[in-house]
């Protein structure tokens, strides 16, 4: 599971997170499986198909852009900006560090904490 999308997927789909509170998913002892921040629960199946709280899924079709259960669109953008149709965007700035961009609020920093399996995401 690339647990960054994931993340970034689960705050798509629950709207945007507390402001002032960071938003984090943490991988389980299956790999298949995180839990995050605000209690939702992702299950990666063998397709590569994300499934969020058993009822919401993210999946990518066979020329890889995404579908959205939900009816969200994902296009990239001519600077390198992951556009989604809900007013959100997220590019990656190095290494294991993203920004996400949200329709109302300040952009969240988002970064991957490989030995703790955790990705964290806060305004700054």
């Amino acid at each position: 599971m690339n647990l960054m999308e994931a993340t970034i997927f689960a705050i798509l789909i629950a709207g945007q997170p507390v402001e002032g509170i960071p938003f984090s998913c943490r991988l389980t002892d299956d790999p298949k499986m995180a839990i995050c921040s605000d209690d939702t629960v992702i299950r990666e199946f063998a397709d590569g198909t994300l499934e969020f709280n058993g009822k919401h899924r993210v999946s990518k079709n066979r020329r890889r852009e995404l579908v959205f259960t939900t009816g969200v669109t994902a296009h990239f953008d001519s600077l390198g900006w992951l556009q989604f149709s809900n007013g959100f965007a997220a590019r990656r700035l190095e290494g294991d560090v993203f920004r996400l961009a949200q329709p109302r609020g300040p952009d969240l920093t988002c970064r991957y904490t490989i030995l703790a399996r955790r990705t964290r995401c806060a305004a700054e």
